[in-house]
């Protein structure tokens, strides 16, 4: 298969500014939005892209380290600016469009790219294709500890990846049929030379090839960025001159600054939502994959044992929890897939256990706990944004008898308890959402397929038809690979490896701007003024 798009356009220049004039320019804006003042940056003709654009990021950017992120909200948000990726996913249409690459020939096992000419990094310096190569391969590498190597590369990981700077070609060929290969060429963001040299500096100095290059920031604050016209663009105008990512943890206090006008796009996923649909109509960002209840499996912890897995299931209300955690933005759900997924099969919520507290207080006791048998202790985690989902869950275990510990953190240290090796915890609401609008990522989480340690099979969950299926499915096309799919969900549901809850669903607000948008990601280059 083979796809060309016309590629190049004049690069920006009127409205590119000098950096000096560019960073105290934003920093004034940014530093008036933070005392209340200051009109929304928004602003143009209908249609046009803005100039400058506030955007308020849901939580901080923990590493600009795209292959060792937890993929929060404000990590990808900031990735999208600063580094770019083969190929882009159009998030209206679900096609592939050319990013840094012109065309490519795809294989089961192999994807052949064509690149633009003089692809450059933010820094200014040369971004060849051998560098691309290196990049891809750190990222394959599983040595660098990247909870995206599987999910990216397949069950058969990389065989290699080949890159021609006298031909502008790179290759990535893995060992196993793997039919997603090019969506993860889309969310594959590539590290420059600088970076790949120092990977501790990364951490906390970008060396970006995206759109954007930083001006100045402040940690835990405001990020000023500036766009430097890179030649990845297909068209130069399509991105705002200057943008801002102010971090705002606060769900209500979003809000406020979409009435007070003094940030350009938020997204609300709480109650404060309700408030602003009143007068100005939300862009929902939808998530691939429902949050859901994922237990540690490991000999000895408690859930290893599946009739306690299914007192769980019986014991919480997908609805109620739902209500808990996003006050109804989000929409409770009893299957794994979303209804906006490849695959959705709609009849597979029908496997699960339905919530029956009767139920599972005689299975609890039948399991030999609860009252005049054994205690039975477990650990929950949940996280900042979750709301008061975590302690909804606490006292529906509770009621049990169960004892509950909750650790409450932000989703980066609970991810570092999840996917870490010593297993102290028992049981979590999982946000298993991925930018991927497939099941390929939950292999990445719930299969032997890809081993047994750091981010794969984070549960140690041992389900052989999952597996069996989760291999099939990527190897093969159309209607066999969704029958598939649905097989490997329907295991998971079946030894209830997995208890669905909710769809997680962000309400975006803007007065002046319109976009495309997922759940975590605005896609920058659709920021246009509204009509």
């Amino acid at each position: 298969m083979k796809f060309n798009e016309r590629v190049g356009a004049t690069r920006r220049s009127t409205r590119r500014r000098g950096l000096a004039t560019a960073a105290v320019a934003a920093l004034a804006a940014s530093v008036l939005a933070a005392c209340g003042g200051g009109d929304s940056s928004g602003s143009g003709a209908s249609g046009e892209t803005p100039e400058q654009v506030t955007m308020v990021l849901r939580n901080d950017v923990d590493t600009f380290d795209p292959m060792l992120t937890a993929a929060e909200n404000g990590a990808v948000q900031m990735y999208e600016a600063l580094y770019d990726t083969l190929v882009r996913r159009n998030w209206k249409t679900g096609d592939y469009e050319p990013a840094m690459a012109t065309s490519w020939e795809i294989t089961p096992t192999k994807i052949d790219f064509a690149l633009k000419d003089g692809l450059k990094c933010s820094d200014g310096t040369d971004l060849l294709p051998t560098d691309i190569q290196k990049s891809l391969e750190r990222l394959a590498d599983p040595k660098t500890g990247s909870i995206y190597t599987g999910r990216f590369f397949g069950a058969g990981g990389v065989k290699q990846i080949v890159a021609d700077d006298e031909a502008n070609t790179v290759s990535v060929e893995v060992n196993e049929p793997h039919t997603d290969l090019i969506d993860s060429m889309a969310a594959a963001f590539i590290v420059c030379p600088k970076g790949l040299a120092d990977t501790e500096a990364l951490a906390t100095t970008p060396q970006g090839s995206g759109p954007y290059k930083l001006a100045s920031m402040k940690r835990g604050d405001t990020y000023e960025l500036e766009a430097w016209g890179s030649p990845a663009l297909e068209d130069p105008e399509s991105v705002p001159d200057q943008l801002t990512y102010r971090v705002v943890t606060s769900d209500s206090t979003r809000a406020n600054l979409v009435d007070t006008g003094d940030a350009d796009i938020v997204s609300v996923i709480g109650r404060d939502s309700k408030r602003l649909e009143a007068s100005i109509e939300p862009i929902q960002g939808k998530a691939f994959q429902a949050d859901s209840i994922v237990f540690n499996q490991r000999p000895g912890a408690p859930f290893a044992d599946e009739r306690l897995r299914r007192v769980v299931a019986q014991a919480v209300d997908a609805t109620s929890y739902t209500k808990a955690a996003s006050f109804d933005v989000g929409e409770a759900i009893d299957t794994l897939a979303t209804p906006n997924m490849d695959c959705y099969v709609e009849s597979n919520g029908e496997i699960g256990l339905k919530f029956d507290k009767d139920q599972a207080k005689a299975d609890l006791s039948a399991a030999g706990y609860g009252p005049g048998g054994k205690e039975l202790s477990v650990r929950l985690l949940g996280y900042d944004l979750q709301n008061s989902g975590p302690e909804y869950v606490a006292d529906a275990l509770r009621e049990l008898g169960i004892k509950v510990d909750i650790t409450n953190g932000t989703l980066a240290q609970a991810a570092g308890v999840v996917y870490g090796d010593a297993g102290e915890w028992d049981v979590m609401v999982f946000p298993m959402n991925a930018p991927a609008p497939h099941l390929y990522p939950a292999v990445t989480k719930m299969s032997s397929n890809l081993g047994e340690g750091g981010s794969y099979n984070f549960g140690r969950v041992h389900n052989e038809e999952f597996d069996r299926y989760a291999k099939l499915a990527p190897a093969s096309t159309g209607d066999e690979r969704c029958e598939n799919w649905s097989k490997a969900e329907a295991a998971l549901l079946e030894r209830t490896d997995v208890v669905p809850m909710m769809w997680p669903i962000a309400n975006y607000f803007s007065k002046d701007l319109t976009f495309e948008t997922g759940y975590r990601t605005t896609d920058l280059r659709t920021i246009r003024v509204k009509g």
